[in-house]
């Protein structure tokens, strides 16, 4: 049974969650600094060798704690709640992507009983989400902003004791 010690630049890239370009930036860094048989370039395919006792060296420094934004969507018209479930299914499929997630609450406002929405959302584009509730709405006012403490921001969309629905793609 063979065992493969080596790792390459993608599969370091995956185990450590950072792009291949920031792996190859750290190898040119530690690449004077350990042993030529736990790091080495194969030069007839062009590739990097890393030994598995070197991936520590790889662990990113900081780390991204919340990958979510806060959005409040204020509809122009009256939808029921049942109408708001329907159009948001409908913008998660309009995106398309497998890396979109939106966790939201319906709530009446106070002001005129009509009904809103807060979610915190992970998405890799942002902009085409908007774009999509635009569409499905047709007339929307929306406010975003980053958050910085999910869960009180969790606690606030649930004060009235509502449930989060999640949509992912």
């Amino acid at each position: 049974m063979i065992v493969n010690d080596y790792k390459t630049v993608v599969d370091v890239s995956k185990i450590t969650e950072q792009s291949t370009r920031n792996v190859r930036r750290i190898i040119n860094r530690i690449k004077d600094e350990v042993d030529s048989n736990l790091l080495f370039k194969d030069e007839e395919q062009s590739v990097w060798n890393i030994h598995k006792d070197l991936l520590h060296k790889f662990k990113p420094q900081r780390i991204r704690a919340n990958k979510f934004y806060a959005l409040t969507i204020d509809p122009c018209v009256s939808y029921s709640e049942k109408d708001l479930d329907e159009i948001m299914k409908y913008v998660i499929e309009l995106m398309g992507d497998a890396h979109t997630e939106i966790h939201y609450v319906v709530e009446q406002k106070k002001a005129n009983n009509q009904n809103h929405i807060h979610c915190f959302v992970k998405c890799t584009n942002k902009r085409k989400l908007i774009q999509n509730f635009r569409i499905a709405f047709s007339n929307v006012s929306y406010l975003q902003s980053a958050i910085f403490d999910l869960e009180s921001w969790k606690g606030y969309i649930t004060k009235e004791n509502n449930k989060i629905k999640t949509l992912k793609n």
